[in-house]
């Protein structure tokens, strides 16, 4: 359930008078709200003091909204660092034990390059969230946070890119309903279509970067991982390079 399909939910849950909920919305058009007021919940408060709507729909409203959105306070995190390591890395390193953060005991060439390690293999886990790419820019992300199976133009930018660094690259891809890991090895990273190098004016191609769009998405679906075995899908990706 997305902020568009929540208000008319909440609009439609409405039993009173036409002209009361059409002052209510033209009322709730100009109101300039501000963190933590949204007018989401002005709405639904306006409505209550109405009378159109019970304080007990707006619990199962609500309920309703936090069950089909576990995902949005990810959309919250504002730190990149906070995003990046504390939740992406860790949620993948939960997903198996023999998931190792690195160091020089394991590997002496270690210098920062990769996040994780399995066996020999170096990994980096990249992150993002999927975002309305038509909204305003100046929203917080959980504005415009999108869910797994949105009609909207979707946009997710995985960053900061070193195909030369790591065997395989995991990416964390945030939505508000669902979180999708595609797992790949470096060189099928380097040669995606989707990939491009020199991120940044003068690297030379050292770092690189992707963009999933709506109308792209589905050139990872071979990647994705489907029954939670991150191990499996890890060394599978080395074997296919190493192969």
């Amino acid at each position: 359930m997305e902020l568009t399909e929540l208000k008319r939910k909440i609009v439609s849950s409405f039993n009173g008078t036409k002209s009361d909920l059409d002052s209510v919305l033209a009322m709730i058009d100009q109101d300039k709200a501000v963190f933590p007021f949204n007018k989401y919940e002005y709405l639904i408060c306006t409505l209550i003091a109405k009378g159109g709507i019970s304080y007990d729909r707006y619990i199962e409203i609500r309920t309703e909204y936090i069950n089909k959105n576990p995902n949005l306070g990810i959309f919250e995190i504002s730190a990149p660092r906070d995003f990046g390591e504390n939740f992406a890395q860790n949620y993948v390193q939960k997903k198996c034990r023999k998931l190792e953060r690195p160091s020089k005991e394991l590997d002496r060439n270690y210098t920062g390059q990769y996040d994780l390690w399995l066996d020999g293999i170096t990994i980096e886990v990249k992150a993002s969230r999927a975002v309305d790419r038509d909204s305003n820019s100046k929203e917080p992300l959980y504005m415009k946070a999108l869910s797994r199976h949105t009609k909207k133009r979707l946009l997710m930018n995985f960053q900061q890119l070193k195909p030369q660094c790591c065997d395989v690259f995991i990416w964390v891809a945030v939505f508000r309903d669902e979180i999708v890991l595609w797992v790949m090895n470096s060189d099928e990273v380097l040669n995606h279509p989707l990939y491009s190098e020199g991120q940044h004016r003068g690297n030379k191609g050292n770092e690189g970067q992707l963009h999933v769009k709506n109308d792209n998405i589905d050139q990872l679906h071979q990647f994705e991982l489907k029954d939670d075995d991150i191990e499996k899908a890890i060394r599978d990706a080395a074997d296919r390079k190493s192969s």
